[in-house]
């Protein structure tokens, strides 16, 4: 017996110590993958509307490396999120780029924690490095790029050292000299752009495009005019910025920016303080279009101002490389950076009212059943209850069986669970199906989309993105919360988003269940026309005349108008088609109205069928709640007027706002590209005036 038990007491021990053994070997194993010839680090550049950009830089001691660099971010809102794309890295190289990173996919509560990972062309993982504080520890100099064949001259812009306010916190400023052929590889990274003395019509057509995606996606861009003026005003779009030269001064002349430049007075006072002459300098006389965006006249700089959707611009009536502004001081310097803090403040907030209803309104759209079809149960039932149980009897009858009856019902219940079960995997989704509500502003401006795919079973599902779409990441809201921390285990990442050479991809790593297959997309577009609207007049706070013509080539399903709290719906706006609100209203045409909307919520309980009080509604409920996904981007992304904020006439402020007009389109241009099955939806709005009296309630 005791030799039994030392037997088996041996046995035990040499297991204890094979395990101690294999889970030794693993830390080894652990700590040797975080060791190898890649370092690496990863910082914020700079926070856009809907993420960050992320600078990550990676260095290679050893051999020439072909394969992948993954960025896994420890979510907010959702599970961990992987960012990769595809380098190479040559022996003793170093490589900076830049991920753009929803903000749902990192978690800033605790600095950013995340890992970087080098894998081979397989998808193995050669190293691991662990970082944490990527936020706390992103940056250390404010990025400021000059476009001018004038460089030397431009030097007083850094400032001599006196910090500027970023969204990382106060800096000093690091001035870069920009060309055609370097300015798209510096732009991301840039906090401004200072465009002076130089021709911007000389650049490729594709950089000029690139700085206005950048301002539009948050940046800053400063321009000095005065003798160059018109030089360094060419090039750009019109519906970018429509600002003309009018005159140029000369020096001793009493000028646009010397006659607001009181010394007492508020305007330009941080200028005079410091001696500046503004007659001494070349002035430029500047003109714009106030119905082709939103520039007004700065109260602290001799400017026009204007947001650019997240950015904004600062057109100066002189050169910054002017002689006479080598005396400002550093202070005043950095001041002139500020300015755009403004802008800063009204910028779009993610997490609005409008953030969950997306979220829910796409999970009401979707209704995709990837589970058992039990169509396939209801119809072997009928089977069983009418053919085979009677039939079962009767041949057990005939057989003097009888008794076997109450044995073989249960065997061929299993059964036909059994085939119920094969026969409803057969029924299950069997490629990837997307839901996607796109909303673009017709004019051409960047374009939002909320999806969800499903893929059958719990394999790994990915679509491709169509070619103009430049972030993804993980949507937010209480209905996707899967918040569960970062942990040490590195392969623990549900979304990831991968950037190779045919663009973005977007795809959810296998787990038993997943109703989460929400995502954002970003991407920029061309025009789709315009939605014209002609003499929208109110009374009180609802419209009640003008007309709307669809010139987008597009049949709109429906057209909503928003305008405080006035939600109007009409149906079926075909393209080329012109709305008389008026008549409409008269003949019964507008399908859903409400006067007092108090919250994207009220609005969405209110349309959607199935949750509202009206039951004869005479519209289908997914509609409705595309059109909400596409109105809360609308409205959240509606600029802020230059006579609510400065010093435009208050008069005309009132007499005047701005409404949402919005069509919904079945059938939109794919978010998803490649083979697969999508269900797509597009919102395509715009701005307009409203002209009447003023509220009774004012």
């Amino acid at each position: 017996m005791r030799k039994q038990f030392l037997k088996i007491a041996a046995i035990l021990l040499c297991t204890l110590c094979l395990l101690a053994g294999r889970e030794q070997s693993a830390v080894f194993a652990k700590e040797e993958k975080a060791q190898g010839p890649f370092t690496g680090e990863v910082a914020v550049v700079r926070q856009e509307n809907n993420g960050y950009v992320m600078q990550v830089t990676v260095s290679n001691s050893g051999e020439d490396f072909t394969g992948t660099v993954q960025v896994v971010f420890a979510g907010a809102d959702s599970e961990n999120c992987a960012y990769n794309t595809e380098i190479a890295l040559p022996a003793q190289g170093k490589k900076q780029f830049t991920v753009r990173v929803a903000n749902t996919a990192v978690d800033t509560s605790q600095g950013g924690m995340c890992a970087l990972r080098f894998l081979d062309r397989e998808g193995d993982v050669l190293q691991a490095i662990e970082l944490k504080n990527v936020f706390q520890n992103a940056v250390t100099e404010a990025a400021v790029g000059i476009l001018s064949d004038h460089y030397a001259e431009l030097g007083m812009m850094e400032a001599k050292g006196q910090t500027i306010d970023t969204n990382q916190g106060y800096y000093p400023v690091k001035l870069t000299e920009l060309n055609n052929d370097n300015l798209k590889e510096h732009l991301n990274g840039l906090y401004y752009l200072i465009i002076d003395r130089f021709d911007v019509s000389s650049l490729d057509r594709e950089n000029i495009e690139a700085v206005q995606e950048w301002v539009r996606n948050g940046g800053y861009l400063l321009v000095g005019t005065g003798a160059y003026g018109e030089q360094t005003l060419s090039g750009f779009d019109k519906d970018f910025m429509d600002v003309e030269v009018n005159e140029v001064s000369e020096p001793g002349e009493d000028n646009a920016a010397s006659v607001n430049a009181d010394p007492y007075g508020y305007r330009y006072t941080m200028y005079t303080n410091d001696g500046i002459d503004f007659t001494n300098m070349a002035i430029a006389d500047l003109s714009y279009n106030r119905t082709s965006g939103s520039f007004y006249e700065s109260s602290d700089n001799p400017a026009l101002c204007s947001s650019v959707d997240k950015g904004g611009i600062l057109v100066y009536y002189f050169s910054l490389g002017d002689e006479e502004l080598q005396k400002l001081s550093s202070y005043t310097v950095a001041s002139m950076y500020e300015e755009f803090k403004f802008f800063s403040y009204y910028q779009y907030n993610p997490y609005s009212e409008w953030e969950h209803i997306r979220e829910r309104a796409l999970a009401f759209i979707d209704n995709v059943n990837t589970d058992v079809d039990f169509t396939w149960l209801k119809v072997m039932i009928l089977i069983y209850v009418v053919l085979i149980g009677p039939v079962l009897y009767l041949l057990l009858r005939k057989g003097k069986k009888c008794e076997w009856y109450w044995v073989c019902v249960p065997a061929l219940g299993v059964l036909f669970i059994a085939g119920v079960y094969v026969l409803g995997q057969g029924a299950r989704v069997k490629d990837t199906r997307v839901y996607s509500v796109t909303t673009q502003k017709v004019d051409g401006s960047r374009k939002d989309t909320y999806f969800m795919a499903y893929h059958s079973g719990t394999r790994p599902w990915e679509v491709r993105l169509q070619e103009d779409y430049e972030m993804a990441g993980p949507a937010s809201g209480q209905y996707v919360y899967y918040y569960v921390g970062y942990t040490q285990n590195m392969d623990d990442y549900f979304y990831v988003i991968g950037n190779d050479s045919e663009g973005l991809s977007a795809g959810i790593k296998p787990q038993e269940n997943f109703d989460s297959g929400f995502f954002y997309a970003e991407g920029k577009t061309g025009s789709r026309g315009n939605i014209l609207c002609e003499n929208l007049k109110r009374t009180g706070r609802s419209i009640t005349g003008g007309s709307i013509t669809n010139e987008t080539g597009c049949d709109m399903a429906y057209v909503a108008i928003w305008f405080r709290n006035n939600m109007m719906v009409f149906s079926d706006i075909k393209a080329g088609e012109r709305l008389d609100l008026e008549e409409a209203l008269k003949a019964g045409k507008c399908i859903y109205e409400n006067n007092s909307v108090s919250s994207g919520d009220e609005l969405f309980y209110d349309m959607i069928p199935m949750y509202s009080y009206h039951y004869d509604l005479e519209y289908e409920g997914d509609d409705m709640a595309a059109l909400l996904i596409g109105l809360g981007i609308a409205e959240n992304e509606k600029p802020v007027e230059a006579g609510q904020i400065m010093i435009a006439d208050q008069a005309d402020l009132q007499q005047q706002e701005q409404a949402v007009v919005i069509g919904l389109v079945k059938d939109y241009d794919k978010a998803a590209g490649g083979k697969c099955n999508e269900t797509s939806y597009g919102c395509l709005y715009t701005y307009a005036e409203v002209e009447g009296g003023q509220d009774a309630s004012n």
